[in-house]
């Protein structure tokens, strides 16, 4: 758009003097119309196309840097609310946020997203068999394959019709700032909890991007309001949120039953409840939440009933060897974690579950297990347990 308004303002300059000025005008402001419908014919089909894909929202953010995004990234790691995230240093968030970082040619970013919230059937309490919590979005194949695939796809039907060359495509272990991205393009606007709340899909849904050399129309940005509520921040049992919008990613379940490496604080152990994986507390409690419908989307819905909370004995025994445990969890979210990392977090739920009943268990465990830090995790629960 940019190139082509300079060659008009080239003409106007050195135009022939054949054309007349009123003519070159009205051939100017025809030449504009034709491509800014241009654009928006294409923004509309590359929408249509996405949602044939499967994708639920879509919208289209130009591709500027994202300065404000960048200030408050820089201020959160100064305030070492994301100290865990060792390798999320300064450099690398000032780095995503320009897209041009990751494609020079980049024009338009395409925002895309799929709902994850999927039904599952919620075991009967069974005396000696405690159930975990994994979060919704783990329940099922691992997103990044399904919604990196399905990208793909639709970008090829984009460059059929469009001659687009250049794209990335991008889920969210790529160095963008997605939330920013959706937000610009229309798909949520965020909330206290710092998740993006789409007013049809709450904020249960994946995002993903595809950086490209088109120029299209963007959409406005996503604007709405949490009002007085503070649910989310109300409900957090190892008060994570310091304030709306900020996150001390420290005390988060999330990063503490995935990212983190090595030995979970004791003193928040008791207040992770029977979270293995992830953690959706802040999310249930949204009111955005309440009325949304599961989507039909099976590649995120849980393998057989009742595992969006599974056995906690029978996970304990998969984590056994990285043979079964690579076995049970290839291909889903949960190999993030690692099977260390997982038996750590199930033992933390087996010694909050107040069922001694399960000290044999864990004392089998301990006998066989080699990782220290799973060994120290094991022992605290027996701990817990015979105090109970």
């Amino acid at each position: 758009m940019f190139i082509i308004l300079c060659l008009l303002h080239f003409v106007s300059v050195y135009r022939p003097r054949t054309i007349e000025y009123n003519q070159f005008a009205n051939l100017s402001a025809i030449i504009v119309t034709q491509l800014v419908e241009s654009m928006n014919d294409l923004s509309e089909i590359i929408k249509r196309e996405a949602l044939q894909e499967g994708f639920d929202i879509v919208g289209i953010a130009n591709a500027s840097p994202f300065a404000e995004t960048e200030e408050r990234l820089l201020a959160h790691i100064q305030q070492g609310l994301i100290s865990g995230l060792v390798w999320f240093t300064p450099e690398r968030a000032s780095f995503s946020c320009d897209p041009a970082n990751l494609l020079p040619q980049v024009r338009s970013i395409i925002s895309l997203g799929m709902s994850y919230l999927s039904e599952d059937t919620t075991p009967e309490p069974e005396a000696g068999n405690p159930r975990a919590k994994v979060a919704r979005y783990a329940w099922g194949q691992d997103y990044h394959t399904v919604l990196r695939q399905k990208m793909e796809r639709l970008f090829g039907r984009v460059q059929e019709q469009s001659g687009a060359k250049e794209a990335r495509f991008l889920v969210d272990t790529a160095r963008i700032v997605d939330r920013a991205v959706g937000q610009r393009a229309g798909l949520g606007f965020y909330g206290k909890n710092t998740n993006l709340i789409n007013k049809k899909l709450g904020s249960y849904f994946f995002l993903c991007e595809i950086l490209t050399d088109l120029e299209l129309e963007p959409d406005a940005p996503g604007l709405g309001t949490c009002g007085k509520c503070t649910r989310c921040l109300d409900v957090c049992p190892t008060q994570a949120f310091i304030a709306p919008w900020q996150l001390d990613n420290n005390r988060c379940i999330s990063y503490l039953t995935i990212e983190h490496r090595g030995s979970i604080p004791e003193e928040l152990r008791p207040q992770m409840g029977q979270w293995v994986f992830g953690c959706d507390l802040c999310q249930e409690v949204c009111p955005y939440n309440r009325k949304i419908t599961p989507t039909n989307h099976p590649e995120f819905s849980p393998p057989a009933p009742g595992e969006g909370q599974p056995s906690l004995l029978a996970w304990l025994h998969l984590t056994e060897t990285e043979d079964s445990f690579r076995t049970r969890f290839r291909g889903t979210p949960l190999l993030r974690t690692k099977r260390a990392g997982l038996r750590r977090n199930i033992a933390v739920a087996l010694g909050n579950s107040a069922d001694p009943a399960t000290i044999p268990n864990l004392e089998a465990a301990l006998a066989s297990e080699t990782d220290p830090v799973a060994r120290e995790h094991l022992s605290w629960a027996i701990t817990q347990l015979k105090q109970t």
